[in-house]
């Protein structure tokens, strides 16, 4: 699978505005056949490190034998085996690739591979983890979040033309993720995976489909796969995709033939195609609206995203909506986030569910909505 270039881009529903004008605070979504594009264009510079955008030759890396740091596992060679097979590459490429192979220690510590396995992720059930959370909206981040939306405005505003997403949520992810493309890993990605594929039991097959699709993506991209980096888990650009993620949403925003997402244009397209196609967002709903509840702790109900109530039945229970929550009556999820001295309880719509299909965490929902809305109100000077 190639590059998806801008007039490849069909998502499920195709939910665009009828105005070219840019993206309001109170604009509406309305639904057309076609999708328009303004014939201005606009350039984007690259970011100070990006991948390497020349056709890379897969010649360049070849070796008759196995080397380096796992030459000796039966299970990389059986990986090496398949790739060949199913995918008719080079053994002789496999072989010099994975021989540059260094174990990623850090990253292997981080998932409690190795080192101290008993450390544990605070669990976001107990009591004050919200509180323990790391803070996203900050003075900081948003003032860097209102650059990033001014900077790739013409981007973010026909992101939301062709697919319906409000830039606000773009912009949230992108600030989450990597703080609008500063902080976008410093692990090489043939390292990681390799190294987690080969070691983290546990999620071994999960780690295993994404070596693959790395080594799959870097041959149809022509990109150096010696020379990505990312995170810890693998995934990588300003909003960090894993590789799997990147051959099935990536897209080429910008028309330059690469679907690159060390690119804002390319990053901002891709998520809105990501929200659209796999989290099947609605354009004109909502995400979150906080309610109230009149005692300190709530354990009536199961909450996170994947819970659904009618909103008479939780108000039934006591609960208060704080706004109107621009007019949505339908089902909600019950989010609950759990702090030093109260629970605070919010509703969810589909679209908090579409945001959870790039990271199924309640507390990162809730970050990036948090973050969003922040920006949003700074941007519009409300």
């Amino acid at each position: 699978m190639g590059c998806l270039k801008r007039d490849d881009v069909t998502p499920e529903k195709e939910n665009i505005a009828e105005s070219n004008s840019s993206y309001q605070n109170n604009a509406s979504y309305a639904r057309t056949v076609r999708v328009t594009f303004p014939e201005e264009r606009a350039s984007t510079p690259p970011l100070p490190e990006m991948v390497e955008r020349r056709r890379f030759n897969l010649n360049s890396i070849y070796s008759p034998i196995l080397n380096g740091y796992y030459s000796k596992s039966y299970r990389l060679k059986k990986f090496i085996d398949d790739m060949s097979s199913r995918y008719s590459m080079s053994r002789e490429y496999l072989y010099g690739l994975f021989s540059t192979v260094s174990r990623d220690v850090k990253a292997l510590e981080k998932y409690h591979v190795i080192g101290d396995i008993k450390t544990a992720k605070t669990r976001t059930s107990r009591v004050g983890s919200w509180d323990r959370y790391p803070r996203f909206v900050t003075a900081d981040r948003v003032a860097k979040g209102v650059e990033f939306w001014r900077k790739n405005r013409y981007w973010l505003d026909k992101a939301y033309r062709v697919f319906g997403v409000a830039p606000e949520y773009i912009v949230g992810i992108t600030g989450v993720e990597t703080n609008y493309g500063r902080n976008t890993g410093k692990h090489r990605l043939l390292d990681t995976l390799t190294s987690l594929a080969l070691e983290y039991k546990r999620r071994s097959k999960f780690f295993t489909t994404q070596l693959e699709n790395y080594i799959l993506l870097t041959k149809e991209q022509g990109l150096n796969p010696l020379n990505i980096y990312g995170s810890y888990g693998g995934a990588f650009g300003m909003v960090q995709f894993m590789p799997d993620s990147y051959r099935k949403y990536a897209i080429d925003f910008d028309g330059d033939g690469v679907a690159d997402l060390f690119n804002p244009a390319d990053a901002i397209g891709s998520v809105a195609n990501f929200f659209i196609n796999k989290g099947k967002w609605i354009p004109n709903m909502p995400v979150a609206m906080r309610v109230l509840y009149p005692k300190a702790r709530f354990n009536a109900l199961p909450t996170g995203y994947k819970t659904e109530y009618s909103q008479d039945y939780l108000m039934s229970l006591g609960m208060r909506p704080t706004g109107d929550f621009g007019g949505y009556r339908g089902p909600v999820s019950l989010i609950k986030l759990s702090k030093y001295d109260r629970d605070e309880l919010w509703w969810g719509t589909k679209n908090f569910y579409a945001i959870a299909r790039y990271n199924p965490r309640d507390y990162y929902v809730m970050s990036v909505h948090l973050l969003a809305q922040a920006v949003k109100r700074a941007y519009f000077g409300r």
